[in-house]
């Protein structure tokens, strides 16, 4: 039986990208609510690993927000779950370098722990965010920021 030729993106495949990346440039920026955001809305629309996958970074991004506003409990359950759904993914990552994104977590997994445990979510904290790197070759095309942004 022949091999299928690999199939090209449909406007659909190049919208949900130009959004994971519009998230990915949100992330780097430290702007962790509105990352949780977009990959919300693909979430919506994913299904099996790749939603477990997509929730994963949702409640990363989640739970750097609540490092930020020093909340100590939503950090650490946040951690443990987003750790628990993303850790294992090996499906598509949008061309983002997933196995350093998780190496660069791992300090943060620990400090979830930690802070489970009683530790401050401040101080203690890896010096830090982690940022999203994409795999050699890939170009990002980040959708632009949505109208009403500019009006918040």
């Amino acid at each position: 039986m022949a091999e299928a030729l690999p199939r090209s993106p449909t406007e659909a495949d190049r919208s949900a990208q130009a959004l994971f990346d519009r998230a990915v440039v949100y992330w780097n920026a430290g702007a962790f609510f509105e990352a949780h955001e977009d990959w919300e809305t693909l979430w919506n629309d994913a299904e099996g690993p790749r939603r477990a996958w997509l929730q994963g970074l949702i409640q990363f991004a989640a739970g750097f927000h609540h490092v930020e506003h020093g909340t100590a409990s939503g950090f650490a359950k946040l951690m443990r779950s987003a750790s628990a759904k993303a850790g294992s993914y090996a499906g598509d990552t949008h061309g983002i370098d997933f196995p350093r994104l998780w190496a660069d977590l791992e300090p943060w997994i620990a400090h979830g722990e930690r802070v489970a445990a009683g530790e401050p979510v401040l101080p203690g904290a890896p010096a830090t965010f982690p940022t999203i790197a994409y795999k050699p070759g890939v170009v990002p095309m980040p959708a632009a920021p949505d109208d009403d942004e500019d009006d918040a």
